[in-house]
């Protein structure tokens, strides 16, 4: 266990500083993400020939600033993470939450069918089909994601639910008259938080790849809105010219957030997973007698 007491501080660290960006993005933001210079366009990073400190990461095809847009673009990456995944925790947890507390019944029947019609589904083309019916927009994506994504935390809420509600401490608030309402909330939901979590760690980086796959395939936000995904396919086309500053910087700012939160995510695992940790004691028993 010690070994996994810790987060990653490299990880943190960089996650914490991408996190506060994205909060203190109208004072750390050099321009507006928005306002475009057409005699600035496609300008360099500072530090090439040619470059200006007064866009210190360069601009794009519009002559708008790189930096701006990949701060402003933090935020709408992890607002669309951290609130679709909000919206499938407490739709799929009170739907496990209810389907488990009933036991084996037609109402349990019912929801786990709708379950699993739901996981046969990949997610992504969901979201494309109904995206491309309802249109752009931060709000639908962050709704449609939040939609599809329920489907699991119900299976796993109701699976835990069904393994400690067996257990002699329910038992024992049922002998002693607690309601159903009070022994799910008060017995059975508390004992079910860990795996809840660490779902929730593993999913809020895939959502933000998603909200960055939808924008990239315009299906996502509206053009007006600075995400990561669409900047990298609006600066796409000037990949080959030599301008790449436009696409592989919004690029490079995606894959430090996702691989930040996949650490962090890793470490919650091994922390509240007691199963994980199991399967990993030995392999590191058997390296460390080797």
């Amino acid at each position: 266990m010690g070994r996994f007491s810790r987060p990653p501080a490299v990880a943190s660290t960089i996650l914490a500083l991408l996190v506060l960006a994205a909060i203190f993005a109208p004072l750390l933001a050099p321009h507006d993400p928005q306002q475009q210079n057409l005699m600035m366009r496609l300008t360099p990073p500072a530090w090439i020939q040619g470059g200006s400190w007064t866009y210190p990461l360069g601009t794009d095809g519009l002559g708008r600033d790189v930096a701006s847009n990949m701060i402003y673009g933090l935020r709408v990456s992890l607002l669309a993470g951290i609130v679709s995944v909000a919206i499938s925790v407490v739709l799929g947890g009170v739907t496990g939450l209810v389907a488990g507390a009933a036991g084996d019944g037609w109402f349990d029947t019912i929801l786990m069918r709708l379950v699993d019609i739901q996981l046969s589904i990949p997610v992504v083309l969901i979201a494309l089909a109904v995206l491309a019916l309802t249109g752009r927009g931060l709000g639908k994506v962050i709704l449609v994601i939040g939609l599809v994504g329920w489907a699991q935390y119900a299976r796993l809420v109701r699976a835990s639910v069904l393994a400690e509600r067996q257990k002699d401490y329910v038992l024992a608030a049922r002998l002693l008259g607690a309601s159903r309402t009070r022994v799910i909330f008060r017995h059975l939901l508390p004992n079910v938080l860990g795996p809840l979590f660490v779902q929730v760690s593993v999913d809020i980086p895939r959502a933000v790849e998603l909200e960055a796959s939808l924008s990239f395939l315009g299906l996502g936000v509206a053009v007006t809105t600075p995400s990561l995904g669409l900047r990298i396919a609006q600066g796409y086309q000037y990949l080959f010219s030599g301008a790449w500053w436009p696409s592989v910087l919004p690029g490079l700012a995606l894959v430090l957030l996702v691989l930040c939160e996949n650490l962090i995510g890793d470490w919650v695992r091994d922390a509240l997973d007691p199963h994980y940790r199991r399967r990993r004691r030995p392999a590191a028993i058997e390296r460390t007698t080797a």
